[in-house]
């Protein structure tokens, strides 16, 4: 490897590290949000009971499964949750070595750069959702199978179909990754066979070379008869030994891994609850005689029948939760798509801008197109348009994770060349051309610098942080109450008290909601920092119930703003702090016994 290229190497894991560092520095300072609650209070009560089954509105398991032992080795805090997702996105611009066969030295850098600083990346790499962790992995698994097809070499599909299994495992739209690639494909064999058909096109040439071996081969058996027949067939045979074996080695590679995230653990649910996304379909699957994987393990014979069970009900979830339509509340999908572009541009405008001048001047050359500019900006456009139909809400701006995630190489691509210019202006001594170069890369990289900043690290509750979603509570100061909170836990009796309709009304159901008074929903992200705190909870559901705890005196109570005038009355020694436990509405009451706190 030349001089040049072991310093290509050491400045992206350079670049890696940076992003590392990004990602993980105060890393537990925003309080969570809904999903993230929700998706952690189920990762202690994995880690407490050993149970875990797949349920599609929670998505894959992979978060689940990883986040249990990290959060029993080292706490459950909000920073701890998040680190399993911040190292994947840290990782992340290691990828663009992967790249190196295909793209200038220049390119490299600068596609570990945008991964590194891309504002939607690193605002969702510190968030503990599947998006960055199914993004991640699906991109890795893209760039394995470019090496693959790029340098013949078919080695390279294990690891991918290894990387696409855990992009499915983090989350179900690693399908529409697939979707997206094969629409790609077919806006690049169009590109390639007829608005580029008068350059010479290797494409081309395999496909007529492929074509005049298959009519020899039919001449050569038509009239050499049944002899001829049966030597075509042991010569077919023999050549397809090896991609046969490498088939079935890519399929092992993919379904073992998925299997292991997908399959149950500890024991099964009944029937309805387990398939609880298709309503009015009882499921193919008996589930109380499935095996888990314990039990398969236990006894080896029960693994094709956890196979089986595992790939065919997960697929029937995805089905019924993911992809059959919704007839009765269709997408406002204009308004959805309006609101995606928008949020793109205003937070990624560096990414998209280069995007767009590197599609259109590979497009557009006199020479041979850049496929792999091409194809990633068709899988970017194609993410943009398709995500507004699939998602279920608006204002899931997680979504533009798989967006800006593919335009990031061609937005590579001319930023190399950008790169280039600034180090041939510097080396033959153009002052200008490197000024006006060396400007412009100081204003992409410092505009996503700020950005960055101003999303991940200034303003990450607020609903004026374009990547702040509705469920994200809105009151940065809420994290010192929780934390008042904390500490007046565990002193015996009742840690905090609910009060109000808000808040109080059992969630019901086979699962164990806790605390199991409380309107688990509504009250997120609360019931994450009770379970996490070990806090024991209690409800009042009306005035009598109220004036009874209120004898107890317990150190936290918290009830709906519209709720507080009882409160108010009875624990008018308390104080009294209001937070917004959603962006920019449902504010909530929290009463704290100081004298209690200042004893502790």
């Amino acid at each position: 490897m030349s001089r040049r290229r072991d310093g290509t190497l050491l400045s992206v894991v350079a670049i890696t590290l940076f992003a590392i560092v990004v990602r993980v520095v105060g890393l537990g300072d925003r309080v969570a949000h809904w999903d993230e609650a929700r998706v952690a209070y189920w990762i202690l009560d994995y880690g407490a009971t050993g149970v875990i089954f797949y349920r599609p509105i929670v998505h894959g398991p992979l978060v689940q499964l990883v986040n249990a032992p990290i959060v029993d080795a080292l706490g459950a805090t909000d920073g701890v949750i998040r680190l399993f997702p911040a190292v994947v996105g840290g990782l992340l611009p290691l990828s663009a070595l992967l790249f190196r066969h295909r793209l200038r030295d220049e390119a490299v850098l600068s596609l570990a750069a945008l991964l590194a600083l891309n504002p939607v990346l690193v605002y969702y790499s510190r968030f503990m959702r599947s998006d960055i962790l199914t993004g991640a992995f699906a991109f890795v698994a893209f760039a394995l199978l470019v090496r693959a097809i790029d340098l013949r070499d078919r080695r390279y599909l294990y690891p991918a179909a290894l990387f696409l299994a855990l992009s499915f495992g983090a989350k179900e739209n690693a399908l529409a990754y697939l979707l997206a690639w094969i629409g790609a494909t077919v806006l690049l064999v169009d590109h390639r066979l007829f608005v580029a058909r008068g350059l010479p096109d290797p494409w081309r040439r395999r496909l007529a070379r492929t074509t005049r071996r298959s009519r020899n081969a039919l001449r050569t058996i038509s009239e050499g008869g049944r002899d001829a027949l049966a030597d075509g067939v042991r010569r077919g045979g023999a050549r397809l030994r090896r991609p046969v074996a490498t088939a079935g080695g890519v399929a092992a590679s993919f379904f073992l891994p998925l299997v292991y995230v997908y399959a149950p653990r500890g024991s099964l649910p009944s029937q309805s609850l387990y398939y609880n996304s298709c309503a009015g379909y009882d499921g193919y699957f008996d589930v109380a005689a499935a095996p888990t994987l314990g039990e398969a393990v236990a006894n080896p014979l029960n693994l094709p029948r956890l196979f089986a069970f595992t790939v065919g009900s997960t697929a029937e979830l995805y089905a019924c939760q993911w992809i059959t339509p919704r007839t009765e509340d269709p997408n406002p999908y204009f308004e959805f798509l309006a609101g995606m572009a928008s949020v793109t541009v205003e937070t990624s405008w560096p990414i998209v801008a280069l995007a767009v001048i590197a599609f259109v001047v590979t497009r557009y050359r006199a020479d041979i197109p850049d496929d792999l500019v091409a194809f990633t900006f068709y899988w970017g456009a194609a993410s943009l348009v398709g995500y507004p139909f699939i998602t279920d809400i608006g204002g899931a701006v997680w979504l533009l994770v798989h967006v800006v995630l593919p335009l990031t190489i061609p937005a590579a691509v001319a930023l190399g060349w950008l790169l280039a210019a600034l180090r041939e202006g510097i080396a033959s001594g153009n002052a200008v051309d490197a000024a006006i170069a060396g400007f412009v890369v100081l204003v992409l990289l410092g505009s996503m610098a700020g950005t960055v900043y101003a999303t991940s690290f200034q303003n990450t509750h607020s609903h004026e942080n374009p990547l702040v979603q509705y469920a994200q509570p809105g009151s940065e100061d809420l994290r010192e109450t929780l934390e008042e909170m904390e500490q007046l836990s565990g002193g015996g009796g009742v840690d905090v008290l609910l009060y109000g309709d808000e808040l109080t009304g059992p969630t019901g159901g086979e699962l164990d909601y806790r605390p199991n008074c409380s309107d688990w929903f509504t009250a997120l992200p609360l019931p994450w920092y009770f379970e996490a705190n070990d806090a024991v909870v209690d409800c009042a559901t009306d005035e009598e119930e109220l004036d009874a705890a209120a004898d107890d005196r317990p150190p936290v109570v918290i009830v709906g703003e519209d709720d507080r005038a009882a409160t108010d009355e009875r624990f008018a020694d308390y104080r009294t702090e209001t937070h917004l436990i959603r962006s920019f509405d449902t504010p909530v009451v929290f009463y704290v016994d100081d004298d209690r706190l200042e004893e502790n």
